[in-house]
């Protein structure tokens, strides 16, 4: 591994400050007063000693009898003493028990530099091996990538199959750990739902994103749209596609991508795209399941972003009109998993639940659910309560596996939140429908 120079200079420090070490280190209940270290516990005729605030403390001491006295403020510390009936007395100690307790507290404070080094030291290292991958990004040029594009696009078969969720990767060690959750499930279909990398191109997550080639159909993110043309063309020629919305069918399921950071009002082209989509799948007798997949959460909890009402307002009555099933989202860095849900046109952020259950539902009769995945793998947004149409909610890094089997005359959809710590299941719900 190659050093920064900051650490470099620091292992220097840490060395010379280890092999320079004639002071004698004495550990004295005076010295300790004084500040260098903790708090004092004897309070009486001598006062009270206090210390340990800072990096060489302050230390009270002498209130009382004997007035008041402070020390180790600052590097070189402060003495004050005498105040009370012996007069006051302001500097760095009188006589040679003072000079004695300086040269202990010089003592102690060397050992205290030294630790405080070597925690440096430490911290540095740490920083160093966690920044690996932006530090590869410096001066990088975006490599070009593909066959990372889902290649049965369109596959007509009525095999039972799982496709996998999540969004918020980054390249840390959670995102290689997600990766690998979802490897381990042998995923036909992977759903990345945006803010894919975080850095100024997109080479590190297609490299931790290899196992899964040619399984990946995307969704595009803010990082992903407004982090330079460089990065966004990596994604539009890696995974071929023309607009940053459009759909797809696989194993009698209906995929349709948004792209919340596109222009998606009421007239615009991908409005009029979403309609004409929707309608045309809910009446294909070949289709048993509608999923959207969108970046920008329509419905969430009280967290970092909040909803994004505009969308919300214009879409959910088309997915309530046209049968839609789930939507996944992202953008919160959290998990969220609400009841089915209906639009409420009176109070559009309290939808009207039409299943108060966990898990069991019926998508003949139940609303849509929406599923808030942004997992991946970077840092976590915290929650600031639930929200009552939120069934579930986890601050957990993990994917959603959602599994698809065709029976007759239901078929069932049923959805796992696999947590990458020990792969313990955290969220479990099922959706059946009778076929058309």
């Amino acid at each position: 591994m190659r050093f920064s120079f900051s650490v470099l200079m620091t292992i220097i420090l840490v060395f010379l400050f280890s092999m320079t070490s004639p002071i004698s280190f004495t550990e004295s209940p005076k010295v300790i007063l004084h500040g260098v270290y903790g708090n004092g516990d004897d309070e009486g005729d001598d006062g009270e000693g206090r210390g340990g605030e800072g990096d060489d403390g302050e230390g009270r001491g002498g209130e009382g009898d004997d007035g008041e006295g402070r020390g180790g403020e600052g590097d070189d510390g402060e003495g004050r003493g005498g105040e009370g009936d012996d007069g006051e007395g302001r500097g760095g100690g009188e006589g040679d028990d003072d000079d004695n307790d300086e040269r202990d507290s010089r003592s102690f404070r060397f050992n205290d530099d030294n630790r405080n080094l070597r925690r440096l030291l430490d911290s540095l290292l740490l920083q160093e091996r966690d920044s690996d991958d932006d530090k590869q990004e410096i001066n990088v040029e975006p490599k070009t990538y593909e066959g990372y594009g889902l290649k049965d696009e369109d596959e007509k078969s009525n095999e039972d199959f799982n496709f996998a969720a999540a969004g918020d990767f980054g390249c840390s060690e959670n995102a290689r750990n997600t990766v690998k959750n979802m490897e381990d499930k042998k995923p036909e279909v992977v759903l990345p739902l945006g803010d894919l990398s975080y850095q100024s191109t997109a080479n590190c997550w297609f490299d931790i994103m290899s196992p899964l080639k040619g399984k990946i159909m995307i969704t595009l993110g803010y990082h992903d749209v407004n982090d330079g043309e460089a990065k966004l063309d990596q994604y539009v020629k890696g995974f071929k596609i023309d607009k940053h919305y459009y759909s797809y069918d696989y194993n009698k399921v209906h995929f349709l991508v948004m792209a919340s950071e596109s222009n998606f009002q009421n007239g615009s082209k991908q409005f009029s795209f979403v309609k004409q989509d929707l309608e045309e799948a809910s009446k294909n007798n070949d289709i048993n399941w509608i999923v959207v997949t969108i970046y920008r959460p329509l419905y969430t909890s009280p967290s970092k972003h909040t909803a994004e009402e505009s969308m919300r307002d214009l879409y959910h009555p088309l997915f309530d009109k046209y049968g839609v099933d789930l939507v996944l989202q992202a953008h919160n860095h959290n998990y969220q998993r609400t009841y089915p849900l209906t639009y409420n046109p009176e109070k559009a952020s309290n939808p009207v639940i039409t299943n108060g259950f966990t898990t069991g539902y019926n998508s003949n009769n139940d609303g849509v659910i929406f599923a808030t995945i942004g997992t991946g793998g970077e840092s976590f947004y915290g929650l600031d309560g639930r929200a009552s149409f939120v069934a579930t909610q986890i601050d957990r890094f993990g994917f959603l596996n959602l599994e698809v089997k065709n029976g007759n005359p239901h078929t069932t959809l049923t959805g796992t939140f696999y947590d990458n710590k020990g792969d313990e299941i955290k969220d479990y719900f099922t959706i059946k429908k009778e076929i058309k």
